[in-house]
């Protein structure tokens, strides 16, 4: 259940128990339920360090991914879906910057698996 519907659920049946019972404060039991809401989250810091290594890390980023897709915390999931995210947008950059620096060097494919590692000792000497 999503965590808006859950609370609205929760305010509905605290104004049904005030429509019961008159002695019963709605709005503390409404900022109660407001302020245990929120305390079931995936914290700023650990959101961040695992979006930093989806970007620099790409396949690390998918680690981070299963973590929270086996986590129990309510947005979790959310956060899991977004390194999967950022890992697939860094892979495809990596992989076009690869693209874009063997294009510009004037090398073809065919040419590097030309080469022997005897030409490479002989150039190191």
């Amino acid at each position: 259940m999503n965590p808006d519907q859950k609370i609205e659920k929760q305010f509905e049946e605290f104004q049904r128990v005030a429509k019961e019972n008159k002695n019963v404060d709605v709005a503390a039991l409404m900022i109660s339920a407001l302020s245990s809401q929120n305390k079931n989250l995936v914290s700023s810091r650990q959101k961040r360090w695992a979006y930093l290594v989806s970007i620099g890390l790409p396949p690390f980023g998918l680690l981070f991914a299963l973590k929270f897709y086996l986590s129990d915390q309510e947005d979790a999931s959310n956060v899991a879906n977004v390194c999967v995210a950022l890992t697939i947008v860094s892979v495809f950059f990596v992989w076009l910057m690869g693209k874009l620096l063997f294009s510009g060097s004037g090398a073809s494919l065919d040419q590097l698996q030309q080469i022997k590692p005897q030409d490479i000792q002989q150039l190191v000497q």
